[in-house]
């Protein structure tokens, strides 16, 4: 399976309606109203300024985040009311082999080579990165080595300098910006395609993805102290898959917003 560079790196791909038109000056995402009001009075920029461009919305993903976060708040209701004792700690569980899976596989491993590791480690760290759900591993780590070499410019897939909204979720609900997707393709991934597990990870993402995910989370519950399915669903899969996410969204908005730099430039 070929990777898609064309669409916006999001959990939930589809086609797009709707669209702004506004400069790729870096602006916050809630001003998108205003600049679509106020579009169509602009006039061209000179050939010294920065083009326009259409920022198309991924209406599917705009849902399905609503849905998470509605569902992770129900989720959270549940375990102070009805959940067994052993759900919440199970989806903590779940959440922190996940966490691994990104920080140490997607990350130090494949993305920076922090370190070397054996095929039956790097099995073990993909299938806990699919738990995670934050795309591909080939996908991901082209993400973040673009991010790496062109942060805070339109390059950037989670450019902080457009506003917390963006940097933390916003960028996952629309399509790429052209430029994060012509810089996307001069990184060398050729590392990567060279590494039977990243492949395989790719070609069976979509079936593994739904049963680590999803099913097998869900399941334990059920199967194991008799968890009500409704209980368990919302419990371990959709409030865990909800928080993971958000901690993970921080490093791009707060930790680039209000972090700093202790190094010597």
């Amino acid at each position: 399976m070929a990777p898609n560079l064309t669409t916006a790196s999001a959990l939930f791909l589809t086609d797009t309606e709707g669209s702004v038109i506004y400069p790729s000056a870096p602006q916050s995402l809630t001003s998108r109203k205003t600049q679509q009001h106020q579009s169509s009075q602009q006039e061209l920029p000179s050939s010294g300024a920065a083009p326009y461009y259409e920022w198309s919305i991924v209406w599917r993903n705009v849902l399905a985040f609503i849905y998470l976060h509605g569902g992770a708040l129900y989720g959270l209701y549940l375990v102070f009311t009805t959940a067994h004792p052993a759900t919440f700690p199970w989806a903590f569980l779940v959440a922190g082999l996940a966490a691994l899976g990104v920080t140490a596989g997607a990350h130090r491993l494949w993305c920076h080579r922090a370190y070397k590791a054996k095929w039956p480690l790097r099995l073990i760290l993909a299938i806990l990165q699919t738990v995670a759900f934050q795309n591909h591993i080939y996908e991901w780590v082209r993400d973040h080595r673009v991010h790496h070499k062109f942060a805070e410019t339109d390059a950037d897939p989670h450019n902080s300098k457009r506003g917390f909204f963006f940097s933390h979720i916003g960028w996952l609900m629309v399509r790429k910006h052209p430029d994060v997707i012509n810089k996307g393709r001069t990184v060398d991934m050729s590392d990567l395609l060279q590494d039977p597990i990243v492949v395989w990870q790719m070609r069976t993402y979509l079936v593994t993805l739904p049963l680590v995910c999803f099913v097998l989370p869900t399941w334990v519950p059920i199967y194991f102290w008799n968890e009500d399915p409704w209980t368990s669903w919302y419990v371990a899969s959709i409030l865990r898959y909800t928080l993971s996410l958000n901690l993970t969204w921080l490093v791009n908005s707060a930790a680039h917003i209000w972090g700093t730099r202790p190094f010597d430039k």
